[in-house]
């Protein structure tokens, strides 16, 4: 973290409190004139920062300032986001952080972009990736699990996101299997698992997270307009981007480092559940070229989809898509 992202960091902490510049000189090690000049240029990046004589200064509500500065100065985490890359423009988080994990990387390590060109969502789709009004990052984790074991870091995740989103939009969320994060039955948020690995060793996985934040009902493609919705279309509270970031990968490294200290993802699979709206639900399975009816039962504690088929057998799917029958996701 450089001087200015300190300053920021120390200013955010005080939560609206004024700090003095002495302070501010004294635990940073630099002189009053480089603060000064710091202040300076934080302002001009568009944060309020209010000086008074004997004061100091205070930093005023920032909004949605979305920048690397206003991600780190919010973020309280171990290890996520410690290496955090910011970009104006990018042609995927996913494939930039894939490169950077071939190259060593070292697992925490965050890509974020305003804007995507080519955004990823599963089975090869794209994810619409407008400039300035969502949130897309992704995230490299170097777990020692087995590489079958990966879908359940799927369910931490979307686990994570719907304790951010609670606060937001409270008894409208749900993740339908196995990972979309609906917001009264439209998706708001998708979350693109892909790995590398060994046989029996998972090297690194890279979580993609796109979520709608700033869309109007206009700003979706026509194939969308009745299937998307996004974060301000839900709620009338105040929104910033920044702190979406950083508190998803706060809620998201605690649940990660209690299932790698503990071996069990009970933490987060009682979370996903108390989310799901595909237990208990008629759904449709697609698996390639097929497609077939069942009830969704359950989702075992690997991520796994226990159903029912119209027969009475039972069988889990680990991969594939589902809809819900009556719910236009």
């Amino acid at each position: 973290m450089n001087t200015k992202d300190r300053i920021l960091k120390m200013l955010t902490d005080k939560k609206g409190r004024f700090v003095s510049g002495e302070q501010i000189s004294e635990e940073l090690g630099v002189s009053r004139t480089a603060v000064w000049k710091h202040i300076l240029k934080l302002k001009e990046e568009g944060h309020k920062i209010q000086s008074i004589n004997r004061l100091g200064y205070q930093l005023v509500n920032s909004g949605d300032i979305y920048d690397r500065s206003s991600i780190v100065s919010k973020l309280n985490t171990k290890i996520l986001g410690k290496n955090l890359f910011f970009f104006d423009v990018i042609d995927s988080t996913n494939d930039e952080l894939k490169k950077m994990a071939a190259d060593g990387a070292p697992e925490g390590t965050v890509v974020v972009s305003r804007c995507q060109s080519g955004g990823k969502g599963r089975r090869g789709r794209q994810w619409q990736s407008d400039a300035d009004v969502g949130v897309y990052m992704s995230v490299l984790l170097r777990p020692e699990i087995a590489p079958d074991a990966v879908q359940s870091i799927t369910l931490a995740a979307s686990s994570a996101v719907c304790k951010v989103l609670e606060k937001y939009v409270p008894n409208r969320l749900g993740i339908k299997w196995p990972n979309d994060i609906l917001i009264n039955d439209r998706k708001v948020c998708g979350i693109l698992t892909e790995m590398t690995a060994e046989p029996d060793k998972v090297q690194a996985i890279i979580l993609g997270i796109g979520l709608n934040v700033w869309h109007k009902e206009n700003d979706f493609m026509d194939d969308l307009k009745e299937s998307a919705t996004s974060l301000c279309l839900n709620t009338e509270k105040e929104i910033s981007r920044s702190l979406l970031v950083a508190e998803i990968l706060k809620e998201l490294e605690d649940l990660y480092l209690n299932f790698i200290e503990k071996g069990s993802s009970a933490q987060f699979m009682d979370i996903w559940r108390s989310f799901s709206i595909t237990i208990g639900r008629d759904i449709i399975i697609y698996q390639g070229n097929n497609k077939w009816q069942a009830k969704a039962l359950d989702v075992l504690d690997d991520g796994r989809l226990l159903v029912e088929t119209p027969d009475g057998k039972r069988q889990t799917i680990l991969s594939g898509e589902i809809s819900i029958r009556n719910c236009n996701s």
